[in-house]
């Protein structure tokens, strides 16, 4: 490669950081195309290039680049490696973005077993599988199982072995799951600290999003809908800074429409779930389920 690894992601931590989404597709896509065909580094690359995608919705796109990632490496013998283990964790991520928590979660399953038998237990990538599995499994309704995973990837990370991004993560997880059970004081105490992490940041990071969504969602339960409706605008802009109109970009629009009905302002309620439901057709289809759900909710909107 013309570029080492550790130079080539400092420069996309950079293009991440100033929103710049084609320079990012640009410079991965480079570096493929003079990279060796079975080499390990175009394998790190391709699982680079497909978690970018993953990003931005892509999910045809991504998929297949993961595959093509996971085959590289299995002809150089790396089924159990630390960067194996990486790729089977992003693809599984991506299959629960789809909305396919049962095979998500067997694929978590089968890469925490390769980190394993690399040893590689303690690996960042071990905290972040068990904070997906942790959400895979929330995806399923199985909350106690989705909070066992999610504090244990909380107490690792705490113990100074994560970054404070691992943590701002790991509390918004955790938070995330409580509110889904009710529980809004333990969700405000959370969220409230993994605000204040990423709040402290000197670059923006992308799950800072994520995280005033949470905050958005808690204050909506308590009533707060004015407060509500700022932070959710604040996450759509950082969503859209990030990733384009992604799906988390059209969910944010959806979240941002049932506060607008709760202020009974129902234009700007149909506004904003008209621009997600364009933007969750793009990337889910027209058939899904969720752009049915929306449909159904838009029409009910328009009928009052």
């Amino acid at each position: 490669m013309t570029v080492i690894i550790s130079e080539l992601y400092e420069k996309l931590d950079e293009l991440y950081s100033s929103g710049n989404l084609s320079d990012v597709e640009g410079l991965l896509l480079n570096e493929i195309a003079i990279t060796g065909e079975s080499s390990s580094e175009r394998a790190v690359l391709l699982n680079e290039l497909a978690s970018f995608y993953r990003g931005l919705s892509k999910y045809s796109e991504s998929e297949e680049l993961f595959e093509q990632s996971l085959l590289i490496f299995e002809s150089l013998g790396m089924e159990v490696s630390l960067e194996y283990a990486t790729v089977l964790l992003n693809l599984a991520g991506l299959y629960r973005m789809k909305g396919e928590p049962d095979r998500s979660i067997e694929m978590f399953q089968t890469a925490l077993k390769r980190l394993l038998d690399a040893g590689t237990g303690g690996s960042y990538a071990y905290v972040s599988l068990l904070n997906n599995l942790s959400l895979a499994y929330q995806s399923k309704g199985e909350l106690t199982l989705a909070i066992e995973y999610a504090t244990k990837a909380l107490a690792l990370v705490r113990d100074g072995s994560g970054s404070e991004h691992d943590v701002a993560t790991s509390l918004n997880n955790l938070a995330s799951m409580h509110l889904e059970l009710g529980e809004l004081d333990e969700t405000g105490s959370l969220i409230s600290e993994a605000i204040d992490i990423y709040d402290a940041m000197e670059e923006p990071d992308p799950h800072h999003a994520a995280a005033l969504a949470t905050k958005a969602a808690l204050l909506f339960r308590r009533g707060d809908y004015q407060g509500s409706l700022s932070l959710f605008q604040r996450a759509l802009d950082l969503t859209k800074f990030f990733f384009g109109e992604n799906m988390e970009f059209a969910i944010c629009k959806k979240n941002i429409s049932e506060v607008y009905a709760q202020l009974g302002d129902i234009p700007s309620a149909i506004a904003e779930l008209s621009d997600g439901l364009r933007v969750m057709k793009k990337h889910l289809g027209p058939d899904h389920a969720s752009v049915s759900d929306a449909m159904k909710k838009l029409e009910e909107l328009r009928q009052l």
